[in-house]
């Protein structure tokens, strides 16, 4: 009987798994292996397809612009691991210490804002605000005597990346906050009246109380933040659209331009493959050192 009920029930369960699973292969699994068949052929969309075999790939990792894209998502998982982490960290720690409700839902709401916007939207506001003419940056920097520090941030090879990386970290330091307030929550405020008793004071809480405690919501931005920083586009697209000069340039970007203004589908193709490989692989091996620690 125990048998058949555990049969049943399996069956049951996949039985309503099923339409999840078909769209999943319909919609991620066929077009995935469809990109791995084109990373192999030479095809401009519409003509023939040539089969090239491992040539895309070669030329990939000789191309100096798809390596610079590639550092340049490196650069933007730091940054994002660093500013909106952090600030979310303590922006959550210093609500959770608020004892009125309404003042903490108030400030809340408020740090979350940014998430909501679409990141088009908020690549067209912050472009507005780095523009060198009526831009709302320079005119503070001006404002406050540091003029000379004004310049053209997107227009500046070296300036350029930062700005972008800024505006795009800028929508996710809320969600940061709200993922630790969430995890501080479930803290057992015992541990901290149990160290202050032994002597500790409020730093060394935070160190070997509160952080150890939020381990799970740091593994799970820290995925975000690897998955979503390689995966990056739309801000970048809109804000400076890779350059100037291929500076702000992203393995998105770059990909799309390849496969769709300039018709090199399988290079494009090999582009989104070794994307998807990075991010499966590094998710993996985080997962897999986080667990061993």
């Amino acid at each position: 009987m125990y048998k058949k009920a555990s049969f049943k029930n399996s069956f049951e369960a996949y039985f309503f798994i099923l339409p999840a699973f078909v769209i999943y292969v319909i919609v991620v699994l066929k077009p995935l292996l469809n990109t791995i068949v084109l990373s192999f052929y030479e095809w401009d969309g519409a003509s023939e397809k040539i089969f090239v075999f491992l040539k895309n790939y070669q030329k990939l990792f000789s191309d100096p612009i798809f390596l610079t894209a590639l550092r340049n998502n490196l650069a933007w998982i730091v940054a994002s691991i660093f500013i909106p982490m952090i600030l979310g960290l303590l922006l959550a720690v210093l609500l959770w210490s608020i004892k009125n409700q309404r003042i903490r839902f108030l400030f809340q709401t408020s740090y979350f804002m940014p998430v909501i916007p679409s990141l088009i939207i908020v690549g067209i506001i912050w472009g507005w605000i780095y523009n060198p003419v009526f831009g709302a940056a320079n005119k503070i920097l001006k404002m406050i005597g540091l003029g000379a520090l004004s310049r053209g941030w997107l227009g500046s090879p070296v300036w350029a990346l930062p700005s972008v990386i800024l505006a795009g970290n800028w929508t996710f330091f809320g969600f940061c906050m709200t993922i630790f307030l969430a995890g501080l929550q479930n803290i057992d405020k015992n541990l901290f009246e149990a160290a202050i008793i032994d002597g500790a004071n409020r730093i060394q809480s935070f160190r070997y109380i509160t952080i150890p405690s939020l381990r799970n919501q740091i593994n799970l931005l820290i995925i975000y933040i690897l998955i979503g920083s390689f995966k990056v586009f739309d801000i970048v697209y809109v804000m400076t659209k890779g350059g100037p000069f291929n500076s702000t340039e992203v393995v998105g970007t770059y990909m799309y331009t390849r496969a769709f203004e300039h018709s090199l589908v399988g290079y494009g193709s090999s582009m989104a493959t070794i994307l998807a490989l990075i991010v499966s692989i590094s998710t993996l091996i985080f997962l897999r050192l986080r667990e061993e620690k």
